[in-house]
């Protein structure tokens, strides 16, 4: 028996996009200045706000990371420079750059940090990921995290911030830091929410699987879904739902229908 997921997810007390924010793909991916690099860079855009207005680059150099605080395109700021945080027995390659605050025009953002990792560690516990692992032996897991600000949300951020993270992949795939600017994913933190799979989704007849959903913000590229925090923002007692249209077992017959309500959080 084959199984086909229809497009039945909501939460009824949500309005729901069906795509990213379609401003979002008329963002200029483009810096005016840049440092000199030790190490080939990788590149990711975050679009912060709902229209969005204010951009803010992301470029790894190795154990640096650049922050366009400014939102200007120029990287080469004293500011902008960002050190890894020191780890003991950190993996080679692995780093946690801490960057602090960042400023939306009249909003404050918080806890800006991004996490790099090896993606042969999360290929352990995912098997998305050991595909994509294997087909890129030199890639590398980045989550990024942002306590933002939203007038009208209350979450468990600081000063009641919602938290929302990017992590290593969703349903469109792993994600990465381009090798251009031009390639960059863009990330919308404080854009509108929509209720999508967490992860790719595969259902095997004669298996248990999990369907697991996350709500948050969709952007551009692959694993660039930024999942908000659930305490705080969600009430508990409002589940997502899911529809399951099974194929019949004999041609000619009439697909069985399974209606279920989600009601265990991660």
């Amino acid at each position: 028996m084959r199984a086909n997921l229809l497009a039945s997810l909501c939460l009824f007390w949500l309005s729901v996009a069906a795509n990213a924010e379609p401003g979002l793909s008329q963002v200029q991916r483009k810096l005016s200045k840049e440092p000199v690099y030790r190490t080939k860079p990788k590149y990711c855009l975050l679009a912060l706000g709902p229209e969005p207005g204010t951009r803010v680059w992301l470029v790894q150099d190795g154990d640096t990371l650049y922050v366009d605080r400014n939102g200007n395109g120029d990287l080469t700021a004293p500011a902008d420079k960002v050190a890894a945080e020191k780890q003991d027995a950190a993996d080679e390659g692995a780093y946690i750059f801490k960057a602090g605050d960042i400023c939306d025009g009249e909003r404050l953002h918080k806890e800006l940090t991004v996490y790099v990792n090896k993606l042969d560690r999360l290929a352990e516990i995912d098997e998305n990921v050991k595909t994509f692992a294997q087909r890129n032996p030199g890639g590398r897991g980045y989550q990024v995290f942002l306590e933002v600000e939203m007038p009208g949300w209350k979450g468990a951020g600081i000063g009641g911030r919602v938290q929302q993270r990017v992590f290593y992949l969703d349903a469109n795939g792993v994600f990465q830091f381009a090798d251009r600017a031009a390639d960059a994913p863009i990330v919308h933190f404080g854009g509108p929410w929509q209720v999508s799979f967490f992860g790719p989704q595969k259902l095997t007849v004669g298996r248990d699987s999990d369907v697991v959903l996350g709500v948050g913000s969709p952007g551009i590229g692959p694993g660039s879904t930024a999942w908000i925090g659930y305490e705080g923002v969600i009430p508990t007692d409002k589940h997502p739902t899911l529809e399951v249209e099974y194929s019949p077992k004999h041609a000619g017959d009439r697909p069985v229908r399974e209606h279920y309500e989600l009601k265990r959080r991660c």
